[in-house]
């Protein structure tokens, strides 16, 4: 594997993301403490203490604990502990994963979440685009037949699907899944799903669909920690074949080798009801702060875009702006009042080609992770800039 560049996206978020008055930067939900989401989950103080207390820093198993691995399993139909993989995050899982799998060719949405297509690429990959598209409302979409088109002729052998979607916050509709789907089955092709935003990702349950089917050509990976706003966390998982699981935990050995035994624990707390209040309350937070978007968005004469469908993140344009130059002025002059988003181009996103104003770079990353009662004021504020 040859060097991975710099993250851009980490550098840009690092800058403001401790400083900003308003971070709408961020792809995570609100901050929580532990306390929060241990008696979010119906663990009083003082067992909370006392397991804390009590708990051994030793390692964890190297798979991770059954107990939270079975969980994990039950959340996959046709999954087993044995199909699961603990990691440190979603990022070490997809790591792990694609050295393993040392594709020839990647096909995902595009724009994208830069791991996703830095660690094949710097594995000699050749990364396929299949891309997001958005409207003059900017309400973005895919075309599926297109997506099917281009995968018939690059033939790539892994197609990963990121859904719900960062940065446009679209979520796949079942058709457009389960086409895909049946073309990676027939093509021979590996399926890899990146599911972070899974419990944010449908109106009325706490979990949407998952692209996972029993099997050696379909892994996914996914965590809880972004849509409860708790990655400091750092835990996630791979759910996929048993053999392949155990090649990624031999190399695992090698980097974090195991899981911090602390945040398995509060991880199996969390897990291990769904329609625990600490899940109920995010998801409720959620849904407020899109309510709140959509209505912002009906009558603002500075921004353009929709609220996400799915997951925390949606991608807005800027009205009125013509050039690169015009619009990191706006960046600049919103930065300076205190609203912190993400530009697209910080995700390697915008050609002077592009025939829509999103597509040339000319919009940004919004994140829903802020408190809901604080959110009407970051949009007023970005409003008056952005009419400015």
């Amino acid at each position: 594997m040859e060097l991975l560049r710099s993250f851009f996206m980490e550098d840009y978020l690092e800058g403001s993301r401790f400083t900003a008055r308003y971070n709408l930067g961020e792809s995570g939900g609100r901050p929580r403490t532990v306390g929060e989401l241990l008696t979010g989950s119906g663990v009083g103080p003082q067992q909370a203490m006392d397991t804390f207390l009590s708990t051994l820093l030793r390692d964890s198993p190297n798979w991770g604990r059954a107990d939270l691995r079975e969980l994990v399993a039950a959340m996959h139909p046709g999954a087993t502990r044995d199909n699961v993989l603990i990691t440190t995050g979603t990022s070490e899982a997809l790591f792990l994963l694609f050295r393993q799998l040392r594709p020839r060719k990647v096909a995902l949405a595009w724009p994208a979440f830069q791991l996703l297509y830095e660690l094949p690429m710097q594995q000699g990959a050749e990364i396929v685009r299949l891309p997001v598209r958005w409207d003059s409302r900017g309400v973005p979409s895919v075309d599926t037949g297109e997506w099917l088109a281009r995968l018939e002729s690059e033939r790539p052998d892994v197609v990963v699907i990121n859904n719900p979607h960062n940065p446009s916050g679209l979520v796949l509709s079942p058709e457009s899944l389960e086409r895909v789907s049946r073309w990676v089955e027939k093509s021979g092709a590996t399926l890899v799903g990146d599911e972070h935003y899974r419990f944010l990702s449908s109106e009325s349950e706490t979990l949407g669909a998952t692209v996972y089917r029993p099997g050696m050509r379909s892994f996914v990976t996914g965590s809880f920690i972004k849509c409860l706003g708790c990655p400091g966390l750092r835990i996630g998982w791979c759910v996929g074949d048993t053999a392949m699981l155990a090649r990624m935990q031999n190399e695992k050995n090698y980097t974090t080798h195991t899981v911090n035994p602390v945040a398995e624990w509060i991880s199996h707390e969390v897990l291990k009801e769904l329609r625990s209040p600490a899940l109920t309350e995010a998801r409720e937070d959620w849904r407020r702060n899109r309510r709140t978007l959509a209505a912002f968005l009906e009558r603002s004469q500075g921004v353009y875009g929709v609220a996400p469908a799915g997951g925390l993140v949606t991608s807005i344009g800027v009205r009125g702006v013509a050039s690169t130059r015009e619009f990191e002025a706006k960046l600049q002059a919103l930065g300076a009042a205190g609203v912190f988003v993400l530009p697209l181009s910080a995700m390697e996103y915008g050609e002077p080609s592009g025939s829509h104003p999103l597509e040339r770079g000319h919009g940004f990353r919004l994140g829903l992770g802020i408190a809901p009662e604080l959110f009407p004021e970051a949009l007023e504020t970005l409003e008056r800039v952005t009419r400015g």
